[in-house]
């Protein structure tokens, strides 16, 4: 078994999966934000 360097680990998958996921989230986040906007001014 060969010792371990740290650093030397392969990570793009796990940062495109990370970087996909906050996207998501963004996303989900505006349009949540919109929706309640919207619900907020068609009660006024």
């Amino acid at each position: 078994m060969s010792e371990h360097k740290s650093g030397s680990m392969d990570i793009r998958a796990q940062e495109k999966t990370f970087a996909a996921f906050i996207k998501w989230v963004v996303w989900g986040t505006v349009i949540s934000i919109l929706v309640l906007i919207f619900m907020g001014l068609s009660n006024a």
